[in-house]
């Protein structure tokens, strides 16, 4: 099915920037537009229940992440000298290419750098598997995917993260030794 109005009327998504509006307004907006179908496998994607039935799309997009998340594993394993085994899942298919993606990724000097190439890697997948066509009910459901990935960077900031830490220094218990 396409979506000509609809897709036409979303503005571009980029990488690293804040996105448009929310992912739950856009799920919002998907909801007057999309077909029962495709709004069941959005739902799916944006971590709602599974849909009924299966989305071709979403099950692409289950392997591709499924393979990019058995590459990470086995890669930190690697750097930790221990069996990936116990940490990845059995995904059908073959994706070689992915290893070397996230060899790149884990090159980066800080953990931030490596996270935002691992995303990097997500979104290319994502317009990979939306295919070349902006209309498609496939290339909607990468949308509501890559919204995801910038969200969850915009609700990360220096405030909230410096917030947490000094929260998870507080609890520790080794910090409240008895010192009578």
């Amino acid at each position: 099915m396409s979506y000509y109005y609809f897709a036409a009327s979303l503005p571009m998504l980029i990488p690293e920037q804040p996105p448009p509006f929310s992912v739950e307004s856009f799920r919002h907006q998907c909801a007057s537009h999309l077909g029962p179908h495709d709004l069941a496998a959005m739902d799916e994607l944006l971590g709602g229940e599974p849909a009924p039935q299966p989305h071709a799309f979403a099950r692409r997009w289950q392997v591709a992440d499924s393979h990019l998340r058995n590459a990470v594993a086995r890669t930190r394993s690697e750097r930790m000298r221990k069996d990936s085994g116990a940490y990845t899942r059995d995904v059908e298919g073959v994706d070689t290419s992915i290893d070397r993606d996230v060899a790149d990724a884990y090159s980066r000097p800080t953990p931030l750098e490596r996270e935002k190439a691992i995303d990097r890697i997500r979104w290319r997948r994502l317009e990979e598997i939306g295919g070349l066509d902006p209309f498609t009910a496939d290339a909607v459901l990468a949308y509501g995917v890559q919204l995801t990935i910038l969200e969850r960077w915009a609700r990360m900031d220096e405030e909230t993260g410096a917030a947490t830490v000094n929260a998870l220094v507080e609890r520790n218990p080794a910090d409240k030794e008895d010192k009578s």
